[in-house]
């Protein structure tokens, strides 16, 4: 009796490198990750660096905006916002996402007040932009939103102790964390590590535009990228509790301070 053999092929399954799991914000691969959430957190290391630091009489941002023509106009697409009076928010990843966020964030702020007649407490609106943002990870019909943002206050009636300054981070898959000093964007890791050398606590908002502008002329790189803008704004008892961007000769010394820097260091490395 003759024995037919036959070869089969083995059917190819979808591997956990994104093949057929990454179609849907919904879906998981089989080693549990959600591959939408990962591409917006990509999304985010393409933009400029966005820092914020707290101090102990303030929150001070900071933003790298690259900018990728010279026909654009100075100031312009600007990445730090005031969500209320007291609030401040900064920015990485696609800036129109970004701006979606800052509206719903608007919103709810201007929802609480106008209810209960007081400035909404950051934790409040925190988790109500955060549970936002997660929805938007739950749904086929949807995609993440390619952004972080970093949003912090100082004010007594924004449910702090006294005028202790607040700071959250919220990602892409819409989870939250509390921060004395952060960072997100394309070169997070490198200010990251800047940012632990601080004694935030101990520092006010002063110095703390000083380090911050430092930060984002260390981690900026020149050879990659192309000239960028900086972004410095401030909130705390020097501004009177409200958001406000940092004044111009304040701006300029932080600038020439943090060239200053920058131009030691790279003399210190050529000896």
């Amino acid at each position: 009796m003759n024995v037919v053999r036959r070869n089969y092929k083995q059917i190819p399954t979808m591997s956990s490198i994104g093949t057929g799991y990454d179609l849907s914000a919904s879906q998981f691969s089989p080693d549990g990750r959600v591959f939408q959430v990962e591409y917006a957190l990509k999304a985010v290391e393409n933009s400029g660096t966005a820092i914020a630091l707290r101090g102990r009489d303030g929150v001070v941002f900071a933003v790298e905006k690259l900018v990728t023509s010279k026909l654009y106009e100075t100031g312009v697409n600007q990445r730090i916002f005031n969500i209320d009076i007291h609030i401040g928010m900064a920015v990485a990843g696609l800036i129109t996402d970004a701006r979606q966020i800052v509206d719903i964030a608007r919103t709810e702020a201007s929802n609480y007040r106008s209810e209960y007649g007081n400035s909404i407490p950051l934790k409040i609106l925190v988790d109500r932009v955060s549970m936002y943002m997660h929805a938007y990870t739950l749904y086929s019909s949807v995609r993440p939103f390619g952004c972080s943002v970093l949003i912090g206050t100082t004010h007594p009636a924004a449910g702090t102790k006294v005028d202790e300054p607040q700071l959250y981070a919220i990602e892409p898959s819409g989870i939250s964390y509390g921060y004395f000093g952060t960072a997100t964007g394309k070169a997070k890791e490198a200010a990251k590590t800047e940012i632990e050398k601080l004694k935030l606590g101990e520092t006010g908002v002063q110095q703390l535009v000083n380090d911050a502008a430092k930060i984002i002329y260390q981690v900026h790189d020149e050879v990659k990228d192309k000239a960028f803008e900086l972004e410095l704004a401030w909130v705390g008892s020097n501004t009177n509790f409200k958001i406000a961007n940092v004044p111009n000769d304040v701006f300029d010394r932080a600038v020439a301070s943090a060239q200053a820097a920058l131009q030691d260091a790279d003399d210190g490395d050529m000896e």
